[in-house]
């Protein structure tokens, strides 16, 4: 059985897809001294909305953003 955290990588990165923002992920690197947990792009808001419901801390919600954009980076969450 999938863990919870396992779920909301999952979840994440449907979103991240349905958004089309798998290409921005793969490329955006927040400011060393805000990380993703921190930040204040548009795009991180969109996500961050969009799985408002997953019950995240900043800090999973941070872990949970680079692990979607690990995957991404090594190709294994393909766009559709």
């Amino acid at each position: 059985m999938d863990s919870y955290f396992d779920k909301c990588i999952e979840h994440m990165t449907l979103v991240v897809k349905e958004k089309d923002l798998c290409d921005w992920l793969k490329n955006f690197v927040p400011d060393k001294n805000k990380g993703f947990m921190f930040t204040d792009h548009p795009n991180i808001d969109i996500i961050s909305q969009a799985v408002a419901n997953d019950g995240h801390s900043g800090a999973s919600f941070a872990m949970c953003v680079r692990a979607v954009k690990k995957d991404l980076l090594e190709t294994k969450v393909l766009q559709s």
